[in-house]
C-alpha cells in the first residue's frame, strides 16, 4: 500500500499507519540498490519518481509529510549532481552516495524535531485530533524520531567504510548487514512502542 486512505477525522488504521512510514523509505532503498548496480543517473531518476509518486497522496490531502518532502528534495539534489558534474565529482557521489543518503535522512530526521517529529506525522493519521497535543503523544514520537535519527546517523560510518575499502565483503558487511540490523532494531522498537500509546489511547 503506497499510501493511506484519509478520513474526515484525520484517522486510518493502525496498520495503514505503520507501513507508511516504511513506504516513506522506499526511494532511498531504491537509491541504494540501482547505485550498486547501474549508473549514478539511473539511481537518482528513479529514486526521485518513487519519491514523487509516495509524497503526493498526503501533499494532495493537505497533510505533506516532511520526511517524503525531504526525499523529493534530496533527490532532485542528487539528480542535478547526477546529470551535471564531471566524471570524477559524479564517481565519488556514487562511490559515496549511500553516506550521503543516510546523512540526509539523519539531518531531516533531527531537523524534524525543532517543528514537528517526522513519526508523528505518520502517528497522527491513527491517533484522534484531540489527542496530538497530549504530553505522551508528544513524548513518544520525540523519542521514535530521536531514534531514527541516530539510527540513520550510525549508518553513516558503516557505508563510509564500506565506499573507502570497496571489496564484496565490506559492501555486505557494511553497506548491508549493518544498516539492515539498525532498521530492523529501530522498527521493532517503534512497533513496540506504537503499540503501547495505542493501548495508552484506548484506556
Amino acid at each position: 500500500m503506497l499510501s493511506a486512505t484519509y478520513k474526515a477525522d484525520g484517522a486510518v488504521d493502525k496498520d495503514g499507519r505503520r507501513f507508511g512510514i516504511y513506504v516513506a523509505f522506499i526511494p532511498w532503498v531504491l537509491f541504494t540498490l540501482i547505485t550498486q548496480h547501474d549508473t549514478l543517473k539511473a539511481a537518482a531518476v528513479v529514486a526521485l519518481l518513487g519519491a514523487g509518486a509516495i509524497a503526493l497522496p498526503a501533499l494532495l490531502a493537505g497533510r505533506p509529510k516532511l520526511l517524503e518532502l525531504g526525499a523529493v528534495a534530496a533527490f532532485v539534489g542528487f539528480t542535478v549532481v547526477a546529470f551535471t558534474a564531471d566524471a570524477s565529482t559524479a564517481a565519488w557521489v556514487a562511490r559515496y552516495a549511500r553516506a550521503i543518503a543516510a546523512g540526509l535522512l539523519a539531518l531531516i530526521a533531527f531537523a524534524s524535531l525543532l517543528f514537528t517529529p517526522f513519526t508523528e506525522q505518520y502517528a497522527r493519521d491513527s491517533v484522534p485530533r484531540h489527542l496530538w497535543s497530549s504530553p505522551r503523544f508528544t513524548a513518544v514520537n520525540r523519542q521514535l524520531t530521536l531514534m531514527w535519527a541516530f539510527v540513520f546517523t550510525a549508518m553513516i560510518p558503516a557505508h563510509i567504510i564500506a565506499g573507502a575499502v570497496d571489496t564484496r565483503r565490506a559492501n555486505t558487511i557494511f553497506n548491508w548487514v549493518i544498516p539492515i540490523v539498525l532498521v530492523m532494531w529501530a522498527a521493532k522498537r517503534t512497533a513496540a512502542m506504537s503499540d503501547g500509546e495505542h493501548a495508552e489511547v484506548a484506556r
